[in-house]
This record gives C-alpha cells, sequence and structure tokens, in this order.
C-alpha cells in the first residue's frame, strides 16, 4: 500500500490532474466561504464533470472539493460572524471577536494552520484504522446513537457556564425547533399550523443563514461599527510557534472528537464542530477567555470539522455507507464509474483507494498553500464600508438560501431566525446549545423511539449495551464537572467579595 500511494502521488502530480484538483479545491473554498452555499452544492455541480474523466482523477477532483468546502467557511465566520458552512458555526466564537481585535491575520492563520492539521491527522487515522474504526461504528445501534446525543447535549452545560438556564433554554428551544414537520417515526404532522411548506420542518441552510448571518446584519445596521480600521495589523504570519505547541493536545483531541463523530452516519461536521470546542472550553485553564478571542477555540473548532472529512469518508470507502450529505453525493461520484464502494473495493481497486489518500493529502497541502498565499487578501474585507458590504452580503444570502431547494418560503424563514438569533443574543442567550439542540433533535428523537420500540418499551436497554452505558457515563461526568467548575467558580467569587 505504501508503494500505491507514492505511485498514486506522483500520477496526481501530472500537469493536467494536479490542475483538475486544484480547481476542485478552488470551487469549494469559494462555495464553502459564501453564506447559503455547501460542499454539497459545490460536489453535485461538479459531479457531471466527471463523466469524462477516468475514476481516479474524476474522484480525486471531488475529494478536492470536499476538502476546500469544508475549510472555506472559516473565512467567513471569521471575518463578517457569519458561517459560510454549518462547520464552521463554532468558529464565529472566537475567530471573530480575535479579528474585530485588530488580529485579522491571526484568527484566519490559526483557523487555516488548524484545518490543515485536522486533515491530516483525520487522514492518518482513515488509512490507518478504517477497517477497525468502521467494524466498530457498525454496531453502533439506536440506544448508541441515543445515547451519544445525549452526551452531545450535556456540553450544553459547558457552552454556557455563565448562565446555565439560559443556555438550558436555548437548548430546549432548538430541540423543539427540530420537532416542526412531519415525525421521523409514524409521520404526523407538528406545529405546521395548516402551512403546507412546514410539513418538511426548517432546513439548517435558511436556520444556519438566518440565525448567524442576517442576524449580524441587523447588528451591523442598528449597532455602531467597531474601531478596527487604524489597529488592523496585517503583518506578520499570524500563527506563534509556541501557541501551536501549547495547542498540540487540543488539536489532537479536537481531531479524535471530529472522526468519531464524522464516522457516525448523519451527525457530521455541524455536530463535532461544536462538541469539540465545549470540550476545548471544558478543559481550557482560562475558559473565561472563549467567546472573546480565543485561540483555543479556533484551534478547536477548525481542527474537528476537518478531522470529520477523514470519519466521513470511513464508513463510505469501507462499508458504502455515507457518513454525511457530501458522501452521499460522492457516492454518485463511484457509481458513474461503475464502482461500488465497501469492502470489495479495498480488495478489487487497491490503486484507487490508494489515489483517494494521496488526493485527500495532496489537497490539504494545496488548500494550506492556497490560503496563506492569499490570507492578506481577505481582511480587506473588514474595511469595506458598511452601506457597500451590507447589500452585497444580503444579495448573497439570498442567492445562498433559494438555491438549496428553491422554495421563497425558506427566505421568510431565514428572515424570522435572522430577528429571533439578534433578540436572542441581545438578552444574553447563547447560540451554541441552541444550534446543537436543532442539529441533534432529530436524530435523538428518531433513535430514542426506535430504541425502545426493539426493547418493547423497557428503557434499561441504554444501560445494558456496553458503549450505550458508556456514552451516558460520560454525559454524566461531563455534567457533573461542568456543574463542579460552576459552583467553585462562584464560591470563589463570594469569597472576594
Amino acid at each position: 500500500m505504501v508503494e500505491l500511494f507514492f505511485s498514486s502521488l506522483i500520477h496526481l502530480f501530472e500537469p493536467m490532474t494536479l490542475a483538475l484538483i486544484m480547481m476542485g479545491v478552488a470551487v469549494g473554498l469559494v462555495f464553502g466561504a459564501l453564506p447559503g452555499l455547501s460542499a454539497t452544492m459545490a460536489i453535485a455541480l461538479l459531479l457531471p464533470v466527471t463523466y469524462a474523466m477516468t475514476p481516479d482523477v474524476g474522484i480525486a477532483m471531488l475529494i478536492g472539493t470536499y476538502i476546500g468546502g469544508v475549510s472555506g467557511g472559516l473565512v467567513s465566520a471569521t471575518l463578517l460572524r457569519i458561517p459560510g458552512t454549518p462547520s464552521s458555526i463554532a468558529t464565529t466564537f472566537d475567530g471573530y471577536p480575535l479579528a474585530q481585535k485588530g488580529q485579522a491575520i491571526k484568527a484566519l492563520a490559526t483557523g487555516m494552520v488548524a484545518s490543515a492539521v485536522g486533515g491530516i491527522l483525520g487522514l492518518a487515522v482513515l488509512v490507518c484504522f478504517a477497517p477497525v474504526i468502521a467494524r466498530f461504528a457498525i454496531n453502533f445501534g439506536a440506544a448508541e446513537y441515543t445515547s451519544l446525543t445525549i452526551a452531545a447535549l450535556a456540553l450544553v452545560i459547558v457552552l454556557s457556564e455563565s448562565n446555565l438556564v439560559k443556555g438550558l433554554m436555548a437548548a430546549v428551544l432548538g430541540l423543539a425547533i427540530s420537532t416542526i414537520g412531519f415525525a421521523p417515526i409514524g409521520s404526523s404532522q407538528r406545529f405546521t399550523f395548516g402551512n403546507i411548506d412546514l410539513l418538511s420542518g426548517i432546513a439548517i441552510i435558511p436556520f444556519m443563514v438566518g440565525l448567524f448571518a442576517v442576524a449580524q446584519l441587523i447588528r451591523e445596521i442598528c449597532e455602531p461599527a467597531p474601531q478596527i480600521k487604524n489597529k488592523l495589523d496585517l503583518r506578520g504570519s499570524g500563527v506563534a510557534l509556541a501557541e501551536f505547541v501549547a495547542n498540540g493536545f487540543n488539536m489532537v483531541r479536537s481531531a479524535m472528537i471530529g472522526i468519531a463523530i464524522g464516522v457516525l452516519p448523519g451527525i457530521g461536521g455541524s455536530a463535532s464542530n461544536l462538541v469539540a470546542y465545549g470540550a476545548a472550553r471544558s478543559a481550557s485553564k482560562k475558559p473565561e477567555e472563549f467567546g472573546k478571542g480565543s485561540v483555543e477555540g479556533v484551534y478547536a473548532a477548525e481542527t474537528a470539522n476537518n478531522a470529520s472529512v477523514g470519519g466521513a469518508l470511513l464508513p463510505l470507502l469501507t462499508l458504502g455507507i455515507p457518513g454525511d450529505g457530501v458522501t452521499a453525493i460522492l457516492i454518485g461520484g463511484f457509481t458513474i464509474h461503475g464502482l461500488q464502494p465497501g469492502p470489495l473495493l479495498y480488495r478489487n481497486e487497491p490503486a484507487l483507494i490508494s489515489t483517494i489518500y494521496a488526493a485527500f493529502l495532496l489537497a490539504t497541502v494545496a488548500l494550506l498553500i492556497l490560503q496563506l498565499l492569499t490570507i492578506r487578501l481577505f481582511p480587506r474585507v473588514l474595511l469595506i464600508p458598511r452601506h457597500y458590504l451590507i447589500p452585497v452580503l444580503a444579495l448573497l444570502m439570498v442567492v445562498g438560501v433559494y438555491v438549496g431547494e428553491f422554495r421563497a418560503f425558506d427566505l421568510w424563514v431565514m428572515l424570522a431566525f435572522g430577528g429571533l438569533g439578534y433578540v436572542l443574543e441581545r438578552y444574553g442567550y447563547p447560540m451554541g446549545p441552541l444550534v446543537l439542540g436543532f442539529v441533534l433533535g432529530t436524530i435523538f428523537e428518531t433513535n430514542l423511539r426506535r430504541a425502545l420500540m426493539y426493547s418493547n418499551g423497557d428503557w434499561t436497554t441504554f444501560v445494558t449495551r456496553p458503549i450505550s452505558a458508556v456514552m451516558l457515563a460520560t454525559a454524566l461526568l461531563l455534567l457533573g464537572y461542568s456543574l463542579w467548575s460552576l459552583f467553585a467558580r462562584r464560591r470563589r467569587d463570594t469569597a472576594r467579595t
């Protein structure tokens, strides 16, 4: 396999092949950076182009598009507080405050390096442990998924330590919003109020764009502009070696979280970056700096979402099961060329597997180089006058949301959540728990009901199955540690007064 890997890498350096991979990376980067667009749309756009290509070249280009799309969201998340993709939501929590302090280069470079590290760690796990992790993941049943979502939701405590009640209220609101539309089991209508457009529920794109992008535009219009022009620092590389080394364990932990969540079908990077961010805050020696421009938060979020790419490819290549929406479309890329992902692919097409690994590595490195070469262009966005920037952003949001399902109703949903997001943040309600509740709500409900159906209503199934029991124990430990930290901090504050 090592010889095949290097021969595949040399093959990918052929001028035409390298140009196609770079085109995929660039298209993914642009789609990831624009609000409402995503890696899924980029791959769907380029999929027909691969008809005329050989299987290895076509799939290599799609892999490059996938990686570029996931990483591209950090640019708008950092500079405008608008996550380009759902996997960049947590990046806004610290990347944007850091940019507003005049350290846009530092924020961007940190995210770019963390993305590359996460991608390489995800690839390493994909290469070394694909069959083992896939066999472990296939043992996840309904009870295990339920316990996993409970453990993730327990991070609500971590994400909202400063105001536990508001954090829990935001999480419950997110869970409630996820129940709108047809029930995942039984198909009964819920909270549709006779509106046919609500039958399919609330889509994540208008929800995310409204909650972050529209709410940010409202803030830009209604609130005084931050004075950053005179202190915008565009010097240096942006990444301090000491900070990079100090965040070594943080990146490894975040990558493992990203891989573990990415390998489980249906959850993906939109949850992994929030979970990794919460874990980093819980383990940090300076949790009070999170949300105010903490480098640790940027490292955690960006490492996790790119590591989840390797995790999502694991079940696709080894079992033929897509790990997320993007890999579901990637199956089309295999089918076009008469290939079927799964165990037989490793036996019948080892050269193609090594090409995928080589394309993953090449795209990750090429993306990092491309981003670092253009890093000083991006912060100029912060210097564009508001009366020019706001109309352009509004247009991009409308186009990005509308092209998802071509429904005008989604635009109203976007505006509604924009107003809701602005009001909630104005009164101190955190966005992290709200988003996590919305993303995991359907997964939690579906698997909870399935687990109880399989066990004939026996709730002990969640503690008698070993993996499920470990997940629940982890949730309890996380909850207990977070509560203990909160009470200890309050005791110290009381003692000082």
